[in-house]
């Protein structure tokens, strides 16, 4: 007679399991014209823990991350167009990564730099009429590991990203609540192996809605991917194609 042997949990533990850091945030605002135009500066300390252990079963210590940003904001026209600029340098240090030829076997001996702009612009020339639109810039790199140092990391983004969305709302008359939106999201090419040889190509995406809001409920229709466009996530995961959702909501 065979008998299968189950493992069971006996509720008993062995050693200790303790984990700290020390992560400090700080940043300033000043308005150099009261209402109009600021500058801000700002550091933080991040960290992030992974349960992931070395080829001797240790656990790895924590992942620590150092940004530094800085930039501007103006409202302008009388609030009619905001800008906001930024820039940053973030560095991370002890990154965990997999061993090129055995995807089983982690190390922690990872430097990742990264340095980027951003840029975001909001507008409301006229009444009901709204305007967004934004960019964006990373440029980051591995500067210290065992393999790969210079290349760019797997599933780290687009180097280059943009967005916009263009709504207008009648707010008066007849059909006021009656609005109409359209935008498009853009992802530069995505790097997906080690070596920088794979990448996925940069797509763009363009979205678009019609709504009709009232004081009691917002009835509306959205269609995204309009172009069908065939397009990839970071890690290869396809994206959903053409699709549309139609949306209630009452307000109480």
């Amino acid at each position: 007679m065979l008998k299968e042997l189950i493992p069971t949990a006996t509720g008993k533990t062995t050693g200790n399991y303790d984990k700290s850091s020390f992560s400090p945030k700080f940043g300033a605002v000043y308005q150099v014209v009261k209402d109009q135009l600021s500058v801000f500066a700002n550091y933080q300390n991040g960290f992030s823990y992974s349960a992931q252990v070395d080829r001797n079963g240790n656990v790895f210590k924590p992942e620590q991350a150092n940004q530094w940003e800085g930039g501007i904001k103006a409202d302008l026209l009388k609030s009619k167009l905001s800008v906001t600029l930024s820039a940053y340098d973030i560095a991370v240090k002890d990154k965990i990564r997999q061993d090129n030829t055995d995807l089983t076997i982690y190390y922690q001996d990872g430097t990742w730099k990264s340095k980027g702009f951003e840029a975001e612009v909001i507008a409301n020339p006229i009444s009901g009429l709204n305007i967004l639109a934004g960019y964006g810039f990373n440029d980051i790199e591995i500067t210290k590991a065992k393999d790969f140092v210079g290349k760019r990391p797997p599933a780290s983004g687009a180097k280059h990203t943009a967005n916009t969305w263009i709504s207008y709302r009648i707010n008066s008359g007849k059909v006021s609540g009656l609005g109409i939106g359209a935008g498009a999201v853009y992802n530069g090419d995505i790097v997906f192996d080690n070596n920088n040889l794979t990448y996925f190509p940069a797509y763009t995406v363009f979205n678009g809605t019609i709504f009709y809001d009232r004081p009691g409920y917002r009835v509306g229709v959205k269609l995204d991917n309009i172009t069908n466009e065939m397009y990839w996530g970071p890690w290869g995961e396809p994206q959903p194609p053409r699709n549309w959702a139609v949306n209630l909501t009452i307000k109480f």
